[in-house]
């Protein structure tokens, strides 16, 4: 069985979200790390953290990324109080 990279991510912990979002809908998933960790050096990111699933998944799980991502990023647009969708304020 051959895996491939749906995900990568400087971040360890959102590696760890996005399998869990994975698993959670069946599709098999390993982590790969190769970030380079040297204590103490804990305020940057050295490399990736790389999502990896079989072959046969990888448009099943870079679709769910995808729409996952796309929902929250198009649904959430932040708009101060006060000003109506056309960009003009509610008070006059």
């Amino acid at each position: 069985m051959s895996w491939e990279i749906c995900y990568a991510t400087p971040v360890e912990a959102e590696a760890h979200v996005v399998k869990g979002f994975l698993e959670q809908y069946g599709v098999p998933c390993l982590l790969a790390n190769h970030r380079f960790a040297a204590q103490p050096l804990t305020f940057c990111a050295l490399g990736q953290v790389k999502v990896l699933v079989p072959e046969d998944w990888i448009r099943i799980a870079r679709g769910l990324i995808k729409g996952r991502t796309g929902r929250r990023a198009g649904r959430r647009r932040h708009r101060p109080a006060g000003v109506a969708p056309s960009g003009r304020t509610s008070q006059g």
